[in-house]
C-alpha cells in the first residue's frame, strides 16, 4: 500500500516527466517512418485479416449462440486480438522500462515505480485508437452491442494490472539475467495459443476447458468477447481469479524491486 501511495504521489509530482516521456514514446515509434501512425492500424489489421481469412469458415458454426451474421468471427476475433495486443504491449513494455530508463534512473532522484505510468498511457493511446476502429466496424455492420461495452472496462483493468505486475517482475530480473526478457517473449507466444483468441472456448473438450480456465488471461478476454458478440454482461467476479494472481505477482515484484534496488543500480 505504501508503494501504491508513493506512486499515486509521485505521479502528480513527476507528471511533466510522465507526458514528456509519454510524447517521446508515441513520436518515437514513427520517426523516419514514411506511413507513420498508420503502423498502428496496419499491423493489428493484418493479423485480423489472416485469421479471419483463415479460420473464419471453421469457427464460424462453432461461435457461442446462433450466430447468422457474416461478420460474427471478425467480431469475435477483434475483441480478442485487440485486447490480447494492449495485454503484451503493457507486459513487454513494463519488462524493459529499467533498462530503457537506466541514464534517467541514475541521474534523477524519483518515484522509479512511476515510469510504469508512461507505459500504461502509451498502450492505453494506441488501445483506444483501434478500439475506435473498432466501433466504427460495428456500427457500420450493425452489430452494436449497446452500452454494455462498458461492462469491458473492469475486464480491460484486470488485464493492464496483470500485464503491469508479470512486466514488473520481469523487468526487475531483466536488468540481471537477460534470458528473462527472451523467456518472457516465448511464454506469452504460448500464452496466445492457450487463450481462447482465435478459437472459441466451446469447441474444447471438458477436462481442456478446466485446463484452459486456470490461464488468468482467459476469463477477461471471454467477457469481452461476449460483450461484443451477443451483448452478455460479465460478472465481476468471474475477475476474481485474475485479480487475484495479479495481486500476488505485484506483490513478488515490489518484493523483489526492493529487495534487489541496490544491486539493479550497479546493472543499469
Amino acid at each position: 500500500m505504501r508503494s501504491l501511495h508513493t506512486m499515486l504521489v509521485g505521479t502528480w509530482k513527476f507528471r511533466g516527466m510522465i507526458r514528456a516521456i509519454s510524447e517521446r514514446d508515441l513520436r518515437a515509434r514513427y520517426t523516419g517512418s514514411v506511413l507513420g501512425p498508420l503502423w498502428l492500424i496496419l499491423q493489428p489489421l493484418s493479423m485480423i485479416l489472416i485469421y479471419t481469412l483463415v479460420f473464419s469458415q471453421v469457427m464460424h458454426a462453432r461461435l457461442p449462440g446462433a450466430q447468422t451474421s457474416p461478420f460474427a468471427y471478425s467480431q469475435f476475433i477483434c475483441a480478442g486480438l485487440i485486447t490480447w495486443s494492449l495485454f503484451v504491449e503493457v507486459t513487454t513494455r513494463t519488462k524493459g522500462v529499467f533498462l530503457e530508463h537506466a541514464n534517467l534512473i541514475k541521474k534523477v532522484q524519483f518515484p522509479k515505480l512511476v515510469l510504469l505510468v508512461p507505459v500504461v498511457v502509451v498502450a492505453g493511446f494506441n488501445f483506444l485508437v483501434l478500439t475506435a476502429l473498432f466501433f466504427v466496424f460495428l456500427l457500420l455492420v450493425d452489430a452494436w452491442p449497446g452500452w454494455v461495452v462498458l461492462w469491458a472496462i473492469p475486464s480491460l483493468v484486470a488485464l493492464v494490472l496483470l500485464g503491469l505486475a508479470v512486466g514488473l517482475l520481469a523487468g526487475v530480473l531483466h536488468v540481471f539475467a537477460r534470458d528473462v526478457g527472451q523467456t518472457l517473449d516465448i511464454g506469452l507466444q504460448m500464452l496466445f495459443w492457450a487463450t481462447p483468441i482465435v478459437y472459441p472456448i466451446t469447441i474444447l473438450s471438458d477436462w481442456m476447458r478446466e485446463l484452459v480456465y486456470w490461464n488468468p488471461i482467459v476469463r477477461p478476454i471471454t467477457n469481452l468477447q461476449q460483450i461484443f458478440l451477443t451483448g452478455t454482461y460479465p460478472t465481476l467476479d468471474s475477475l476474481y481469479y485474475t485479480a487475484g494472481i495479479a495481486a500476488v505477482i505485484a506483490l513478488a515484484a515490489v518484493f523483489a524491486y526492493k529487495r534487489l534496488y541496490a544491486e539493479l543500480l550497479d546493472y543499469l
